[in-house]
């Protein structure tokens, strides 16, 4: 159960149930997320731009919240961080919770590792920055950083307050 109760949507302001209303249904993590009426649209539309504007392919998007989700143990982020059509299968995504890479190489191994550290929050070394830095741009460099906080911040977020994992639904 919540430790806190998830927030009223019939009580929020008309922009935050208008963004609540362009999210996946059955989503505990936004509806605790709008008790910040500051800052709740915001990270929303952040999670929005993650989806659609990155450069960053959605496949090493998804290793990357993936792997992020493994380190902190997010039961949450692993339970509905698996939309319908997802770029990783079924099978991969269970592997990387498993912390089995063995199934994964190149460029994919490569996310999967610096997923995993930055997510750890140790200083990256340059052996396991070499290879990404060889595959991708600069700009989807900085976008594998963000995707990786983005997962990091929602999977402390669901942890502490214990928020309940749903299935993703359509």
């Amino acid at each position: 159960m919540a430790r806190i109760p998830y927030a009223d949507m019939s009580a929020l302001p008309d922009d935050l149930r208008e963004w609540h209303a362009r999210l996946p249904p059955n989503s505990h993590l936004f509806m605790m997320l709008a008790h910040s009426e500051a800052s709740a649209a915001t990270l929303m539309q952040v999670g929005l731009q993650q989806i659609r504007e990155l450069e960053l392919p959605a496949r090493l998007r998804e290793l990357a919240a993936n792997a992020t989700a493994r380190v902190l143990g997010a039961d949450y982020l692993r339970v509905r961080h698996n939309p319908p059509g997802a770029p990783i299968t079924p099978d991969e995504r269970e592997a990387v919770y498993r912390g089995d890479h063995s199934g994964f190489s190149g460029l994919d191994l490569a996310v999967l590792a610096f997923a995993t550290a930055v997510a750890r929050g140790l200083p990256v070394d340059d052996a396991v920055f070499a290879p990404v830095r060889a595959e991708l741009s600069d700009r989807q460099i900085v976008e594998l950083i963000q995707v990786i906080g983005y997962y990091w911040m929602f999977g402390q977020f669901a942890n502490v307050l214990r928020i309940e994992s749903e299935p993703y639904e359509k």
